[in-house]
Parts: structure tokens; C-alpha cells; sequence
């Protein structure tokens, strides 16, 4: 990799049709299957990140491109309501950096967070929700980074 980061592994439950993926990447991947196995909704994961950490990008908007949280959850796990995207990326010298994002829908469908983390060569620097969280729902609808933009 040069020392350049890249994606490392990419974990996805209950995302599109896929119930669970566990994939491990390469600095080279090729994505091939048959038609309508999945290709382009394991691509959309990484664009959903990319949306998510976007400039006026954030939550809202990433689900709201896509629809809606239903649009986005396995259609074969509906009794289990959350979506998982977790992303490791890594550089060859440098550490290894994870993000995870579980969310749902409230009684409005607006996309709630149900889980977020971020973590550094495995030492959690924040997670949520807090106490803080739990008393404003309103911080639900947008990742923790984003609040302090």
C-alpha cells in the first residue's frame, strides 16, 4: 500500500441483501458475482460512508439518498430492525483505524443511531449513545463527529 490508506476489511449486517457480509480487502479487489448478487449494494456501503462523512453529508442525508432506512435493511432479517456498516481502513505504517454505525428508524422514520465507535489500533476513542444521547433524540439522528461541526 505505500503507506497510503486503504480500506482493510468491510462488515455489513442486515445491509440491502445481504444479512451478514464479512469481507476481507486487499489494496486490490475485484467485486464479481452473477447478476443480482450483490455487487452494487456492496459498493453503495462505501459510497454510504463516503455520503455519511461528506460535507453536508451526516446521517439524514446518506439514508435519504437511498431512500429510507427500510429501503436500506435485508429484506430476509426483519426482526432484526438494525443495520450494521463497519469499516476498517489501515495504512502499512501507520495504525489501524475502525468506525461502526448501527442505526434503525423511530416511529417517524427518521434514522436513528443505535451505536457508533470509533477506534484506533483497537483502543475505542469515543462511542455512543451517552446519557447525554438518551435525554435528546434529536442527537440520535446525526453521528457524534458531525455534532461539533
Amino acid at each position: 500500500m505505500n503507506g497510503q490508506l486503504g480500506f482493510a476489511q468491510l462488515v455489513l449486517e442486515n445491509w440491502k441483501n445481504f444479512v451478514r457480509v464479512d469481507a476481507t480487502l486487499r489494496h486490490r479487489v475485484f467485486i464479481v458475482g452473477t447478476n443480482a448478487s450483490g455487487k452494487s449494494n456492496f459498493l453503495d456501503a462505501l459510497r454510504f460512508l463516503r455520503d455519511l462523512a461528506s460535507p453536508g453529508g451526516g446521517l439524514r442525508e446518506s439514508v435519504r439518498k437511498r431512500g429510507r432506512v427500510s429501503c436500506l435493511r435485508c429484506l430476509t432479517a426483519r426482526r432484526y430492525p438494525d443495520i450494521t456498516v463497519r469499516a476498517t481502513v489501515r495504512s502499512e505504517n501507520g495504525p489501524t483505524w475502525t468506525y461502526e454505525i448501527t442505526f434503525n428508524q423511530d416511529n417517524l422514520r427518521r434514522p436513528l443511531v443505535r451505536k457508533e465507535q470509533v477506534e484506533k489500533d483497537g483502543m475505542v476513542l469515543c462511542s455512543c449513545p451517552d446519557e447525554q444521547d438518551q435525554k435528546d433524540l434529536e442527537r440520535l439522528t446525526k453521528p457524534t463527529w458531525s455534532r461539533s461541526i
